[in-house]
């Protein structure tokens, strides 16, 4: 996992060298819906390359507020990790944020209760299926959607609509 995040933080970070972006929403494909490994991708992401290895640059977003999300779809759950930079915590809390995508009701909502120890950096959850309110498909579905609403919200997210420029390559990254 350490591995797939410091591969993932090296794109963050060159998206954001192109376009200015300081905050980002992500899904980490092989963390199977667990916060353990997700805390895991999300060091690797924020992790100091070595600088004597050139050929196999890892992490370099620590300067980049994310959410990372993983899903699991026989366990019936989402897990995600929030990370706020020292470079952005004077707009966002990691806390409020992940909090915020549990209880977006956008698409019908995500559901979930940020896990005890969460601050202004640093917060987890784990979404699990309630099939009376919450129903795995639909908060795959919307806990991405919903971290960037979030974002844009708070004027945070920078796509192609809001960019005076027009391109912006962070718009065309798989988020």
């Amino acid at each position: 996992m350490f591995k797939e995040g410091g591969k993932k933080g090296v794109e963050i970070e060159g998206a954001a060298d192109m376009s200015g972006l300081t905050c980002f929403c992500t899904r980490i494909q092989n963390a199977k819906g667990e916060v353990k490994l997700l805390e895991v991708a999300m060091e690797g992401m924020n992790a100091i390359p070595d600088p004597s290895d050139e050929e196999e640059r890892k992490g370099c977003s620590g300067k980049i507020s994310k959410i990372i999300i993983s899903e699991s779809e026989e366990k019936g759950q989402i897990a995600m990790v929030a990370y706020v930079a020292e470079e952005t915590k004077d707009k966002l809390n990691a806390k409020d944020w992940l909090q915020g995508v549990c209880d977006s009701d956008l698409g019908g909502g995500v559901g979930g209760t940020v896990d005890e120890g969460a601050n202004e950096t640093w917060a987890t959850v784990t979404c699990k299926e309630d099939k009376q309110n919450f129903y795995f498909l639909k908060m795959k579905d919307n806990c991405l959607g919903a971290a960037i609403a979030y974002l844009r919200e708070r004027d945070l997210f920078q796509d192609d609509s809001s960019s005076e420029e027009g391109d912006n390559p962070a718009a065309d990254f798989e988020w």
